[in-house]
């Protein structure tokens, strides 16, 4: 009897694999490089960087076969600064990205957490700025880096039916709806997007809306806090120096590629509408257009232009006059692969102030330039950065 009952265990035990499956992996990046800026508030900077092309991180990524097509998810990701360690993304300690959920193989995934917008998710490969951060657009604005995650927040992504692709987010204020004229739209997010592939051709479009994602009043909602001396995400001072306290601020965006053997074309454009509490209005356009080329089997080449024009209305001391700023910005990069996992990358960045594109430095609109990945201003309307680095992905 006691055999019987011991291979009955024994059984039980063998057969559990079968049933449910599962698997945690253990990944990451790291990338340093050494920079020059000509200009960093009036003088040369000399730096060693971190994140430069891409931000460093680790994380775990798991799976879960439940049957039936069906599997739990579960991503926890880091973001850290490589010269010294330190966590990055408001010193969280999954800053990147933080979901569990469920994926079907007819029907899509659902996810629940910190995540990436829609956006990011059907868009990046059109903007140079999403996958390559020297490129970023000015200030980040319409977030094709990815420098804002949203809290809180539910999504659905489909599979792919034909080429098409669909993607939608809510981030919750996690905010009662109470006496407040918020209320329970007080910092949060919604998003949709979608992306259309066949062979070599591919467009997608998408739109991200934040409400008051700077509210004092509720810094755990779907964008996580105001203040950006507390090293949170979110600041809307990156166009013209003014954090008036961002009542809704939009943003969309179109793009589409072709790849003809070894080239890749890539053609974005993205619309940034912010309406601030104190009235004042911004706008602001980004052209961008990249070209990619494998020039042998471990070197690419890149090059991306954008050209940012916008307007601002009722700015504090400008006596309510309208203007009209203008950036042009030039990229150019060669990425070397001395393994799958390992690459050397040489890159350049080139931007150039025009028209009324100017930020409040001690209490005056003056017109300068501001490469973000450098991270300080330039004294003038010109801002140069070269870098040259090192990447490994394990």
């Amino acid at each position: 009897m006691k055999k019987v009952v011991v291979a009955a265990c024994a059984m039980s035990v063998i057969s559990i694999p079968a049933f449910s499956q599962s698997s945690v992996t253990l990944y990451g990046l790291v990338d340093t490089s050494l920079s020059y800026t000509n200009n960093v508030n009036g003088g040369a900077a000399f730096q060693e960087t971190s994140g430069k092309t891409s931000g460093s991180r680790f994380g775990l990524r798991g799976s879960e076969d439940l049957g039936g097509g069906m599997r739990a998810i579960f991503t926890l990701e880091n973001g850290f600064t490589g010269t010294n360690g330190l966590a990055g993304q408001g010193n969280r300690l999954f800053g990147r990205q933080a979901f569990v959920g469920l994926s079907s193989d007819s029907i899509g995934t659902f996810t629940f957490g910190r995540q990436y917008s829609p956006i990011s998710d059907e868009l990046c490969n059109y903007f140079a700025a999403c996958f390559f951060s020297p490129a970023m657009h000015i200030g980040d604005n319409d977030n094709m880096n990815q420098t804002i995650r949203i809290n809180n927040s539910v999504k659905f992504q489909s599979n792919n039916y034909a080429g098409f692709t669909f993607n939608g987010l809510y981030g919750f204020s996690n905010q009662a709806a109470g006496p407040s004229s918020q209320g329970f739209g007080n910092n949060r997010a919604w998003s949709v997007a979608g992306n259309y592939t066949r062979n070599a051709f591919s467009a997608g479009v998408g739109y991200l809306e934040f409400n008051h994602p700077n509210a004092t009043s509720n810094t755990s909602g779907a964008v996580g806090g105001a203040s950006p001396s507390s090293g949170d995400e979110y600041s809307s001072n990156f166009f013209y120096g003014i954090d008036g306290g961002v009542a809704r601020q939009r943003i969309g965006a179109a793009g589409a590629s072709y790849q003809y053997g070894k080239a890749t074309a890539d053609l974005g454009f993205t619309r940034v509408w912010l309406d601030y509490n104190d009235g004042a209005a911004r706008k602001l356009n980004n052209y961008t257009a990249t070209l990619r080329y494998q020039l042998t089997a471990p070197l690419t080449l890149l090059a991306d232009y954008t050209f940012t024009s916008g307007s601002a209305t009722g700015l504090p001391g400008t006596g309510g006059a309208d203007l009209k700023p203008k950036w042009h910005q030039v990229t150019l990069s060669a990425d070397y692969f001395l393994s799958k996992r390992t690459d050397l990358y040489v890159a350049m960045e080139y931007q150039q102030a025009a028209g009324d594109a100017s930020t409040l430095v001690g209490g005056k609109y003056e017109r300068i330039a501001q490469i973000k990945s450098v991270g300080s201003s330039s004294s003038t309307d010109k801002q140069l950065s070269a870098t040259v680095g090192i990447r490994h992905r394990f």
